[in-house]
């Protein structure tokens, strides 16, 4: 998730270290993403017979990510894990408590916090940046739904499309589940006609009196075709400047009609609130007809449409609308413990053979798809609910809602497979990384890079900072495919 740079930005962080058996470094290299998300854990002695490395990949955001480099490693020391007869368990139920860790009002206080770091701070003077806003969201209102839809890359008639429309129309507010039907139904109208004038299976001298004709079939004795246009231009306006709250609270009935203001502003910090009611701006102002008096007292801003590209509803709230995996490797004495959520990986190199120490978790995965589905979710074009691509992580909470659930039963959990490996003599080295670098290379194909550097007498940050290098894309005209955040840890055995 998140927008290209023109170029990339290979400059790197690095961290390195040693403990008695053994030496490791971390590289974090932003790449061509609009902002390095990923966070890190390297801590040798979390207990004196136990260290951690740990590689979290955030989304959404860099708060949980961050968070929970800061938060995990005291969090998972304090349970004394290291005392218990089962670990794997003791560690499932710690990776779970976390997570509900993470929407503590205190936590969820940082998580803003950490989210707003870097921003410039804003005066009750600086309006210029509101006034830009609040035009660009009036003038985008006034754009017909299957035009914004395009706009962010979609139409009606593909999955995701039809399920951005149908987000759309559920938040506006409509009590009514046929006047929905008829909207989307409208709308698909709509898309099927610009279809076909592109087809050229409408003649061009006759565009007039098609319009003329398909606005009748619309809208019966209606005016000519800019008539037409202005109408359903204002329709869109009072749609997006009218939105109820859905909120527990049961909806009153008003006997006269009012005036519903319009303004939001597209520029708001994650985590704000919006109340329209108390705002001055009257610009822009929808007149009400008799079908809308059912309307709610308190109004808010319509869901934006970048915000339901990537899954969520409206304002987006760290720890809600943003997460992290977590691929967390313990390394005792005599064995190594990897805890897992999501789909960064650990690998351990035993004689040159790449062992996976973690799987991937993916929607489309069979015991991720019936956990998605018994939790009421979807799997559309392999994101949940069309919105996030993989199934385990921290935070994510507007993915938990199933009241009925457990939190680790969600569509989205934090649980985490364990996999305990005994070490032998023929172990030599561990790689921690996220799908940044798993996008690019094979599980065997990093261990054949790794061993050939350390071979040549590398150093673990040399062999980190070269892995990150050959997994850069050179462009981003691909698939994607090295065009992501890169974290990588690697520990050697062999000193």
């Amino acid at each position: 998730m998140g927008a290209y740079l023109n170029r990339p930005v290979v400059e790197k962080e690095k961290e390195e270290g040693s403990g008695d058996k053994f030496s490791y470094a971390c590289t974090t290299m932003q790449g061509w993403r609009a902002s390095q998300e990923d966070a890190h854990n390297c801590v040798v002695d979390l207990h004196p017979e136990w260290h951690m490395f740990a590689v979290y990949d955030g989304h959404g955001g860099t708060e949980v990510s961050k968070f929970t480099s800061a938060k995990l490693p005291e969090f998972l020391k304090e349970r004394k894990f290291w005392e218990s007869e089962d670990i794997g368990e003791c560690l499932q139920k710690a990776f779970v408590d976390f997570d509900d860790f993470i929407r503590a009002e205190d936590s969820m206080k940082l998580l803003k916090e950490i989210a707003n770091e870097g921003k410039p701070r804003r005066t009750p003077g600086d309006d210029a940046q509101d006034e830009a806003d609040r035009i660009d969201t009036i003038e985008e209102s006034a754009i017909p739904i299957t035009e914004l839809l395009k706009q962010y890359g979609g139409g009606v008639g593909g999955g995701l499309g039809k399920s951005l429309l149908r987000a759309f129309l559920q938040n506006r507010g409509d009590d009514s589940d046929s006047d929905e039907d008829e909207e989307m139904n409208e709308a698909e109208g709509e898309e099927e006609e610009e279809a076909e004038e592109e087809d050229g299976q409408e003649k061009k001298e006759n565009t007039d009196d098609a319009d003329v004709e398909v606005d009748i079939q619309k809208d019966a004795e209606k005016g000519d075709v800019e008539e037409e246009e202005e109408k359903k231009t204002k329709k869109v306006q009072k749609r997006c400047s009218k939105s109820p709250i859905q909120s527990e609270a049961k909806k009153s009935k008003s006997d006269e009609s009012e005036d519903a203001k319009a303004s939001s502003s597209s520029g708001q910090e994650k985590g704000a609130e919006v109340e329209d009611e108390e705002s001055s701006d009257n610009d822009f102002v929808a007149d009400e007809e008799a079908e809308d008096e059912d309307q709610s007292d308190e109004e808010t801003e319509a869901p934006d449409f970048g915000q339901l590209m990537l899954g969520g509803g409206g304002i987006e709230v760290p720890g809600e609308d943003s997460g992290t995996t977590a691929c967390v490797v313990l390394v005792g004495n005599d064995k190594v413990i990897v805890a897992n959520a999501g789909d960064s990986r650990a690998i351990l190199c035993r004689a040159g053979k790449a062992i996976d120490l973690s799987v991937d978790h993916k929607p489309e995965d069979d015991v991720e798809t019936k956990r998605i589905h018994a939790a009421g979710g979807t799997i559309e074009d392999g994101r949940v609910n069309g919105g996030l691509n993989l199934s385990r992580a921290f935070g994510d909470h507007a993915y938990k809602k199933n009241h009925a659930l457990h939190l680790k039963d969600q569509m989205i959990t934090a649980h985490p497979d364990i996999k305990i490996e005994s070490l032998t003599p023929e172990d030599e080295f561990l790689v921690v990384a996220c799908d940044g670098i798993w996008n690019s290379m094979e599980s065997q194909q990093v261990a054949d890079f790794v061993s050939k550097l350390l071979a040549e007498g590398k150093t673990c940050a040399e062999v980190c900072d070269a892995l990150c290098d050959a997994c850069l894309a050179e462009s981003t005209e691909g698939d994607g495919t090295g065009c992501d955040n890169m974290t990588v840890i690697c520990t050697n055995f062999k000193r």
